[in-house]
């Protein structure tokens, strides 16, 4: 994995290089900066980003649904019951990046940034520190959490026949050749995810970075409904990491040493999911004073049933 990681950072690499042109947008659309007409390569690549929206966006960390909070030992200020996210505003803007001309001067290269502005609210449900106080109260803690993805995309020449008009041989095709995780922190939080190891059959890989490129085809493939392990590393030994599926919410084993183990499972359909891995700060969860604090990792992944019959290139 590390390999095809290389490869697609030498890319990356050559792209900053060169950079030739930039844009920014909302993800929905709209103009570049300056309000002007978009080129004819932004309007394809916005293109491309519509057409793959299960590698663009997920939509598990931004999910409202319940968290249950059982089994809380040790004294704190409370004791969390259930607690969610109530997102009332994402401000979403696309960067592009045009680089690595051809010898006619045109773009090869693009390079995606999606970054989203959250805001809203932590809500926790939570009883008094003593387990004999039935008292309950809901602590209401602002969310401000930066998220981000990059993605890369290669223009190749569109393949047309001889007998369609120039403007047809000449058009471009651009491709989504490489993708990161998405990574969302608290702005000015201090809880960081250092690595992610993720297990599954032969394959055995550690993610250490959730910005750095991977081709898009060498996401991490399963086999459907395959036990899949996780093991986090931040650090901290008394964070709360939780795993996030699109029907699953559950908590990491803490093994004491500023490591947390899941096995998840592959799911049974094919196709492009993501889970999310949240870090919590202890105090987001057991203490009403302290702020909400947290850094999670989206990872993308692949449910493909050929698996056993195809060898990956």
């Amino acid at each position: 994995m590390r390999k095809h990681l290389l490869s697609v950072s030498l890319l990356v690499a050559a792209l900053a290089l060169t950079s030739c042109s930039k844009a920014t947008q909302p993800v929905s659309g709209g103009g570049n900066n300056g309000g002007g007409a978009l080129t004819a390569d932004q309007v394809q690549v916005n293109s491309v980003l519509g057409t793959n929206l299960d590698l663009v966006d997920e939509d598990v960390w931004q999910s409202d649904a319940l968290q249950s909070y059982d089994a809380a030992t040790g004294f704190a200020a409370v004791r969390p019951l259930r607690f969610r996210r109530v997102i009332t505003n994402v401000d979403r803007q696309v960067t592009t990046e045009f680089g690595t001309p051809d010898s006619s001067g045109k773009p090869t290269l693009a390079l995606v940034t999606v970054r989203r502005h959250i805001t809203g609210s932590f809500n926790l449900l939570a009883g008094a520190a003593d387990s004999m106080d039935t008292t309950k109260r809901v602590i209401q803690k602002p969310i401000d959490d930066q998220s981000t993805r990059r993605i890369l995309l290669m223009r190749m020449p569109a393949r047309e026949p001889a007998w369609r008009d120039s403007a047809d041989r000449d058009s471009v095709r651009w491709r989504m050749v490489g993708s990161s995780l998405v990574e969302t922190h608290t702005n000015g939080g201090a809880t960081h995810i250092v690595s992610v190891r993720v297990q599954a059959g032969p394959l055995d890989t550690t993610i250490t970075d959730p910005l750095e490129m991977h081709r898009v085809r060498r996401i991490a493939h399963f086999l459907p409904n395959s036990p899949v392990r996780l093991t986090v590393t931040t650090t901290r030994n008394d964070d709360v990491v939780l795993f996030y599926g699109r029907d699953a919410r559950r908590r990491f084993t803490n093994n004491g040493d500023n490591t947390y183990t899941f096995t998840m499972n592959s799911g049974l359909f094919p196709g492009v999911r993501h889970v999310g891995i949240d870090a919590l700060s202890r105090g987001t969860l057991f203490d009403d004073t302290l702020p909400y604090d947290a850094n999670a990792w989206m990872v993308p992944f692949t449910v493909d049933p050929r698996m056993q019959n195809i060898e990956r290139r």
